[in-house]
C-alpha cells in the first residue's frame, strides 16, 4: 500500500509499507532509525537478545521482537519469516576487548550469516558498515574515492579490522547475487551515544578527562546521527540503487577540535594536551589496567594514538546527489548534543545514578 510521495531536493521517494527486520535496533544508531522506519509506516521486527533495552520503543505500537543472535544462523532463519528487507546494524563497537574473539564472531561471521540468509530468501539487505572499513590515508593527501580506495596501511585495532572483513563478506555475497546497499557512516555523534565517545563526552563535561595527545590531529567526517538515518530509511524506496555503496559523513574536524568544542559548549576547561611520550606511557598504563580488570575499557591505547596520525574523512557527495542527504553544520549539531548530555547527567544526579 502506497503511503505518500515526497520530493526532496528534486529526488522523489515513493514509500510503500514493507516488512522489515532490524538487527542492532537498540543501539545508538538503531534507536532513531527504528523510530524513523516506524514513523514511515513500516511493519517492524527487531532481533534482540535477552539483555537488550527496548524501553526507547515502549510508546511505539506494532513492533515485534524476536530473541536471537547474529551468531546463530538458525535464529536468523526464523527471524526472517515474512520479511522483505533486513537492516543489519548489530556489531560490537568496543575499541578494545580482552576477549578478541567477539570481533570475529559478531563483526565478521555475523554479517556473513545475515548475508547467507538474505541471499537464500531473496531479501534486500541494508548493511551498515563504518568508515573504519574504508581505511585511513596520509594527512594532507587529497580525499580519495571511498568506493575504489585500496587500503595500503596496516590495521591498528581489532574493531577496525573486523568491520573491514565483515564488509568484505557482504561484497562477496553481492557477487553471488545478494541484493544489498551498503552505508559507511563517518564519525557519528549526537544524543543517545553512551559508547566510547559518549562516555568521553560525559567525562569532559564533568572535568574527569586527564587530557589528550597533541598528536590527535587527524581529520574525521563528523556525521550527526539524525542526519544519517534519513538516507538509510529512504533508500529502500529506490530499487535503482540496489548494489550501490554510500558514505554518510559531514564536516571534517580533528579529534582535538571535537573535544575542545564539547568543552566550549559545556562551559568547562578544554582538555589539556600532553606530549607523545607521555601519551604512549599513559596508553600502555591504560592497557595494563584494562587487562587486569573485568570490564574496564581503556580511553587511550598506543594503537589509537597511531590511528590519530592519519586522516579518515571522505566525501558524501554521492549520497547528497542520489538520496538528498542533508548535513547539519558541525557546531550546530554538537551544541545540541552537549545540551542532551548535560540533561542526561543532571537526570542521573537526581535519580542517584
Amino acid at each position: 500500500m502506497i503511503l505518500n510521495i515526497r520530493n526532496l531536493n528534486k529526488i522523489t521517494f515513493l514509500f510503500t509499507m514493507s516488512n522489515i527486520l532490524v538487527t542492532g535496533g537498540t543501539g545508538f544508531i538503531g534507536v532513531p532509525l527504528v523510530k524513523k522506519l516506524h514513523q514511515l509506516g513500516h511493519n517492524l521486527k527487531l532481533l534482540v537478545r535477552e539483555s537488550s533495552n527496548t524501553a526507547p520503543f515502549k510508546e511505539l505500537s506494532n513492533i515485534k521482537y524476536v530473541t536471537g543472535d547474529v551468531q546463530d544462523i538458525n535464529s536468523l532463519e526464523k527471524a526472517v519469516d515474512n520479511i522483505d528487507i533486513i537492516y543489519h546494524l548489530a556489531a560490537t563497537t568496543q575499541i578494545w576487548a580482552k576477549d578478541k574473539s567477539i570481533y570475529e564472531e559478531i563483526n565478521i561471521k555475523g554479517p556473513e550469516n545475515i548475508a547467507e540468509v538474505a541471499l537464500e530468501k531473496n531479501i534486500l539487505l541494508i548493511f551498515i558498515s563504518s568508515f573504519f572499513a574504508i581505511g585511513p590515508y596520509n594527512c594532507g593527501e587529497d580525499i580519495p574515492d571511498f568506493e575504489t580506495y585500496e587500503r595500503n596501511i596496516d590495521y591498528f585495532i581489532d574493531y577496525e579490522k573486523s568491520k573491514s572483513e565483515g564488509t568484505k563478506n557482504i561484497r562477496k555475497y553481492k557477487e553471488k547475487g545478494l541484493k544489498t546497499i551498503i552505508f559507511y557512516p563517518g564519525f557519528v555523534y549526537g544524543p543517545g551515544d553512551l559508547n566510547f565517545y559518549g562516555k568521553l563526552t560525559i567525562d569532559i563535561i564533568l572535568g574527569k578527562l586527564l587530557g589528550i595527545p597533541k598528536t590527535s590531529v587527524s581529520k574525521f567526517s563528523m556525521a550527526y546521527v539524525y542526519d544519517i538515518i534519513e538516507p538509510m530509511a529512504n533508500v529502500i524506496s529506490r530499487d535503482d540503487l540496489i548494489g550501490e555503496e554510500y558514505f554518510l559523513g559531514g564536516e571534517a574536524a580533528t579529534t582535538i577540535e571535537y573535544l575542545n568544542l564539547i568543552a566550549e559548549f559545556a562551559g568547562v576547561k578544554k582538555p589539556r594536551q600532553f606530549p607523545l611520550l607521555f601519551a604512549l606511557f599513559y596508553g600502555r598504563l591504560c592497557e595494563i589496567r584494562a587487562k587486569l580488570s573485568k570490564n574496564r575499557i581503556p580511553y587511550i591505547t598506543r594503537p589509537l594514538m597511531k590511528m590519530a596520525t592519519y586522516d579518515w574523512a571522505y566525501s558524501s557527495q554521492k549520497t547528497i546527489d542520489d538520496l538528498g542527504y542533508k548535513i547539519t553544520p558541525f557546531r550546530e549539531g554538537l551544541e545540541k548534543t552537549v545540551e542532551w548530555y548535560k540533561e542526561y547527567i543532571e537526570k542521573g544526579k537526581k535519580e542517584g545514578v
